[in-house]
């Protein structure tokens, strides 16, 4: 219960640095890398770097990570793609994602891959999820984590991006629970990101 309680108020204090670096727009870029240093930190600091996330990479790691992140990807791209078809007044929330968090940069570059990415695995999949699945067991654990990681993000008051982290924590959260690699879901993350924003942005 102390453990539950503690990742509680970790999960507000998330939320806290989260809601202000969404709100204060013009900072993002500094504000949010700074709130997931914090939080990463505090990860490590509450052991999650053990052992078992001590392991070498696997070839298999850069694999699934590669394989999931694309398919991962490819999901939106579908749902994207329905969006411009069917009569639904969603794609200005789109395109809002992209203003907001869409790197314009090369340190926003930079800072999504050595902070932004690591410190979101560590923090939810890393840090958050293992201790709900341990207080509430594996699926119930797993599920509130994705809705927790997808709430922490409806300070943007973007629907799409609320609905997207509850989309890609489910992913990311059993691809983690599977394979008990951080490194592995650090790497489906940055395919997924380097699809989005990179190589085929979603704004066509």
């Amino acid at each position: 219960m102390n453990q539950l309680r503690f990742t509680i108020i970790i999960w507000v204090l998330a939320n806290l640095l989260l809601g202000i670096s969404f709100q204060l727009t013009d900072h993002f870029w500094i504000l949010f890398p700074i709130s997931l240093l914090i939080l990463m930190l505090i990860s490590i600091s509450s052991g999650v770097i053990d052992s078992k996330n001590k392991k070498p990479l696997l070839s298999q790691d850069v694999v699934y990570g590669i394989v999931t992140g694309s398919i991962l990807y490819g999901v939106f791209l579908v749902t994207y793609l329905l969006l411009k078809v069917l009569p639904l007044p969603l794609l200005p929330y789109v395109e809002e994602l992209y203003r907001i968090v869409g790197p314009s940069s090369w340190w926003h570059y930079v800072a999504l891959i050595l902070i932004i990415i690591p410190g979101e695995e560590v923090f939810w999949r890393g840090f958050v999820q293992p201790r709900l699945i341990r207080a509430m067991g594996r699926i119930q654990g797993l599920m509130i984590a994705a809705t927790m990681y997808a709430l922490a993000h409806i300070w943007t008051g973007n629907p799409m991006l609320v609905a997207a982290a509850m989309t890609a924590g489910i992913v990311w959260g059993a691809l983690y629970e599977w394979k008990k690699s951080l490194v592995l879901i650090i790497i489906s993350h940055l395919v997924f990101d380097l699809w989005l924003l990179v190589i085929f942005p979603l704004n066509f």
